[in-house]
């Protein structure tokens, strides 16, 4: 009787602890997701010229079979320079490797994924850094829509594409060697 007990119990925290692991990362996709998005508008008017600019960036978590997200991720913007290449096993335990690149484009480093896994739409993992330094890592898999036009009621045109999002922070030294914080949005576009 203890045993079945002791049994059911064990099956009940473990059961317990995965519930709230899930709610966490259910969370943590959303909130990333949320700060991915990005709506920009700009008018400026000068005698006999208006000219107006609005791009409205959407994210939505893409939710699959974790195997499904193996492949090669790259940057689509010129000068951001980043690059992930990544494999998912069934479970959602993942490898990778990749580079960043730093100093305002001036310097790429290679990195590997460390301890990496998927939950849901949620990748999590440590970049560890040629030169030995290692940071944390939460990306999401979205898809991706942009759209561009005058203004909100005038869209001339919008694009969905499928890949990695995450916000990246670090620092970098200008020329006059100051050090500058820098907080980005980056997406990698599967190709």
């Amino acid at each position: 009787m203890l045993r079945i007990s002791l049994l059911v119990a064990v099956i009940f925290f473990v059961g317990l602890s995965c519930d709230v692991y899930a709610q966490d990362a259910s969370q943590k996709t959303s909130e990333l997701v949320a700060a991915l998005d990005k709506t920009k508008y700009k008018k400026k008017e000068k005698p006999n010229v208006s000219i107006e600019i609005y791009i409205d960036i959407k994210n939505e978590a893409a939710v699959r079979d974790a195997f499904d997200y193996s492949g090669n991720y790259e940057s689509e913007e010129s000068g951001s320079g980043c690059r992930l290449t990544l494999h998912v096993e069934r479970g959602g335990s993942a490898s990778g490797s990749g580079y960043d690149m730093m100093n305002e484009g001036d310097r790429r480093l290679s990195f590997t994924l460390k301890d990496a896994s998927i939950h849901g739409a949620l990748l999590t993992a440590t970049k560890v850094y040629e030169n030995g330094e290692q940071r944390k890592f939460e990306a999401v898999f979205v898809n991706r829509t942009v759209a561009t036009g005058k203004n909100a009621n005038e869209i001339s045109s919008r694009e969905t594409k499928f890949g990695l999002g995450f916000i990246q922070t670090g620092n970098w030294s200008d020329k006059e060697g100051r050090t500058l914080n820098f907080t980005s949005r980056v997406f990698l576009e599967r190709r």
